[in-house]
């Protein structure tokens, strides 16, 4: 499997507007950050987890011509208004698109993105053409090859899910992990975790929270994801072990 990192961004991205922070001005490409989101590739399939509000930006940077199956991890705009995108292939295609996620992200999202689900008034541009597939928790399927498994999460008040495929996991917009869930990710090669900033939050894992997850999973490699504007690439690496680092734009890894 190649694991490539789209975004590894908070929901503002990086730089962000109105800001002159050094990490906002920094000429070090790896401090500029899309908003999150993985693109995953297996024996010809391709499986894209959340469609970032930044994905038009993303798929042409990285060559992505088709989107056949999409993992939803929950429904704030940075991880679902690039669905809006996915037009472009319905159309080039003739296809809907599959979307995986939880029947409260399935009702959220129809609500949200109300005219993706209506019969349309006028087409005018096209509108996204989806297939929304309801997951419960810790159900496992396989989809083009990938074992896929949902597990639930908490994001401050809200469970959302993050997804183990194969022996890699990504628990993005995380703040709290269930015991249950701790026991679905013994054994992985490749863990994505959210590490937001230095300094704690209600919604997020703070760096020094996610490594104290990191290492009770015990993956080989953990990489930490949807990065604020407080934590300088470079600097931040430096304080970590080898085996646990902050993520980048552009990175790719092989399993």
């Amino acid at each position: 499997m190649q694991i490539t990192f789209l975004g590894t961004g908070t929901s503002n991205g990086i730089p962000m507007v109105a800001c002159a922070c050094a990490v906002c001005r920094s000429d070090n490409p790896r401090n500029k950050r899309l908003r999150s989101s993985v693109w995953l590739e297996k024996d010809g399939h391709a499986l894209l987890i959340d469609a970032s509000s930044d994905f038009r930006q993303q798929a042409l940077t990285h060559n992505i011509l088709d989107v056949d199956d999409v993992l939803i991890t929950h429904t704030h705009a940075d991880h679902v208004f690039g669905l809006d995108e996915f037009r472009r292939f319905n159309i080039k295609y003739q296809k809907r698109v599959n979307v995986y996620l939880s029947a409260e992200a399935d009702k959220e999202l129809r609500a949200t993105l109300r005219y993706m689900y209506e019969t349309p008034r006028q087409a005018g541009g096209g509108i996204t053409a989806l297939d929304n597939h309801i997951l419960q928790n810790y159900q496992a399927i396989n989809i083009g090859g990938f074992s896929v498994a949902a597990l639930p999460i908490k994001h401050g008040l809200y469970e959302i899910f993050g997804y183990r495929v194969d022996d890699f996991a990504y628990l993005t917009d995380c703040s709290e992990i269930p015991e249950k869930t701790f026991e679905r990710l013994k054994n992985l090669n490749v863990l994505v975790l959210d590490a937001l900033r230095d300094t704690p939050h209600p919604t997020h894992f703070s760096l020094e929270q996610a490594v104290a997850a990191a290492r009770r999973i015990g993956a080989r490699q953990t990489y930490f994801t949807h990065i604020a504007h407080n934590l300088e690439h470079e600097t931040t690496n430096k304080t970590l072990l080898p085996n646990m680092q902050l993520a980048y734009d552009g990175l790719k890894v092989i399993i």
